[in-house]
């Protein structure tokens, strides 16, 4: 049991390391930055941390060996670096939430829980007299225990999560809320100025995805923008009468945003997820003015 101690420090060093200190070195000034950060930025930062956790991993492994042979660990070389691996693979491997996003302990739990129960599993098995090879295997399979465990337990936290980070973004907010018929609100994500609707839902069997912005802005005018926005005029607006709204597209291909005013001091943009994948006349016909009771009470997932 003396070999639990430094074990436990090693898994928290390496989470800490890993986990915590340099993806918010290499992605902390991407995310802070007020404009939404760009592919390359993210894909540089990625590019970074793959050969540096590479490179940690080769140095923390050394260590682990050297301090787990002074508890006279049986095999401290297969241990230490069983140690390194499991922590990394428990920090990297993924969990599938919906959303892409859970609560923020899931991932250094995971990364820690594998650099301590695996490297522990492959001391007792030695320990019990069991083969390195066969250890191994057991390391192997607490790990993969480990993973669908956290998988399990992980899914309904994070949808628990979203629930409310959405109950609280619609609430917050104090424009004109709308409302997708036959569709689903898989997030929200705003203020009392600005609110993100993310929506998904169906059309001809395709799975289709739609963000709606909605922003209170008394000063917005229909304005067209040569070779990238032209307003035109819908036929039927969500007042019911004729709407002038802004089709911008910033190049043939990509997805497109419809903008126009809701009656009152609140404008709605709404934006493909993937090109040419809206009905423009079928979407905006299901979209109903509501409040945020209304909202709520509709999407059934996030329901108080």
């Amino acid at each position: 049991m003396s070999a639990l101690l430094p074990v436990a420090v090693l898994s928290a060093t390496l989470v800490a390391l890993f986990g915590i200190v340099l993806p918010l070195l290499l992605l902390g000034p991407v995310l802070a930055s007020r404009s939404r950060p760009q592919p390359q930025q993210l894909l540089f930062a990625v590019v970074l941390l793959i050969p540096t956790v590479a490179v940690g991993s080769v140095f923390l492994s050394w260590w682990a060996v050297d301090w787990l042979r002074r508890y006279d660990v049986p095999a401290p070389e297969l241990v230490g670096i069983g140690l390194v691996v499991a922590a990394v693979v428990g920090l990297m491997a993924p969990l599938r939430l919906p959303g892409g996003t859970g609560p923020f302990w899931l991932k250094p739990m995971l990364g820690f829980l594998s650099g301590v129960l695996v490297p522990m599993s492959l001391i007792w098995s030695i320990g019990a007299g069991l083969h390195e090879v066969a250890a191994t295997g057991i390391g192997v399979l607490v790990l993969a225990v480990l993973v669908v465990v956290f998988r399990v337990v992980a899914k309904p936290l994070a949808e628990k999560r979203q629930a409310k980070q959405i109950r609280t973004s619609v609430r917050r907010f104090q424009g004109q809320l709308v409302d997708v018929r036959d569709w689903t609100l898989t997030g929200a994500r705003g203020d009392a100025d600005r609110i993100l609707l993310t929506y998904s839902g169906e059309s001809g069997g395709k799975p289709l995805g739609a963000a709606l912005v909605l922003k209170r802005d008394m000063d917005w005018v229909p304005q067209a923008k040569e070779n990238e926005a032209a307003v035109f005029e819908l036929a039927k607006g969500l007042s019911g009468q004729p709407t002038e709204a802004v089709l911008a597209q910033k190049q043939i291909g990509s997805p497109a945003t419809l903008t126009m005013r809701i009656p009152g001091t609140t404008i709605l943009s709404i934006r493909e997820t993937v090109a040419d994948s809206l009905s423009w006349v079928e979407f905006i016909s299901g979209i109903e003015l509501t409040d945020a009771d209304g909202l709520l009470d509709h999407q059934q997932p996030v329901k108080d």
